[in-house]
């Protein structure tokens, strides 16, 4: 592997900050996930980087079905952690789900044996150093990312470049998490084929309406109301209306 530039080296170059934003307003323009890698890749470039993984994942989900990925690295890297289902042992996700403010690997407390095995893991496939940049969702939503930039150079995150660093690595996780959002939000509107009434109807169970005051507000009856959120139930492949809304509102539907 060709040895990168120390990280303040990198930054002092007058055009390093401007060529990496440039970069990241090209994932506006990615139509699928390959272009959105390719995008992910060229800005880690940008940025001196060796290794990058985006996750974007539901919280309290247990069944791990939820967590899409977009890598920038050895994909075997994700072969192995997902074959040892590692994501509930993961100190970096859980860093993420706790925290908004991006860390250096070697800066989050590992508590357990697991924890460390999958930061080795890591650290095989250019994560040798890391930063974890949190991406939160806003209000009430659960999905969240996490961006994990890795160099093979041990402590390349430490010197006087990390700020500059920093501040790029944030406008890029918080880029990928919103096309992660749009792309599921569009992949949702698509298979389930919701109408604008359908949309309506969300909006109003997330506020919290009754089916009565639903019902009186569009000049519909109950169980016309009720009819219509068991038909996108099923759409949606939800339980309940409560669900449905939760759902939509997680893919900026409503």
């Amino acid at each position: 592997m060709q040895m990168r530039k120390p990280l303040a080296e990198l930054a002092r170059e007058p055009a390093y900050s401007d060529n990496v934003l440039g970069t990241i307003r090209l994932l506006a323009q990615a139509a699928d996930e390959a272009q959105a890698v390719g995008v992910l890749a060229a800005a880690c470039e940008q940025m001196g980087i060796d290794a990058a993984a985006f996750v974007s994942f539901v919280r309290d989900d247990p069944s791990h079905e939820s967590f899409r990925f977009l890598l920038a690295c050895d994909p075997v890297y994700c072969l192995e952690y997902e074959r040892r289902a590692w994501y509930t042992d993961d100190p970096w996700l859980q860093y993420s789900l706790k925290h908004t403010e991006p860390a250096r690997g070697e800066d989050i407390r590992l508590a357990t044996a697991k924890q460390r095995d999958v930061v080795e893991l890591a650290a095989q496939f250019g994560f040798r150093s890391a930063l974890i940049v949190p991406a939160p969702s806003s209000g009430a939503l659960t999905r969240t990312g996490v961006l994990c930039l890795g160099s093979s150079a041990p402590a390349f995150f430490n010197d006087e470049g990390y700020l500059a660093l920093k501040v790029l690595a944030r406008s890029l996780a918080m880029e990928m998490h919103e096309w992660w959002i749009a792309r599921i939000k569009n992949e949702l509107l698509e298979s389930a084929r919701l109408t604008g009434e359908d949309l309506l109807l969300l909006m109003h169970e997330r506020l919290g309406h009754s089916t009565k005051f639903i019902a009186t507000k569009l000049d519909m009856s109950p169980n016309a109301i009720n009819s219509r959120f068991q038909r996108m139930n099923a759409k949606l492949g939800v339980p309940n209306r409560k669900t449905a809304a939760q759902l939509a509102a997680e893919y900026g539907m409503i």
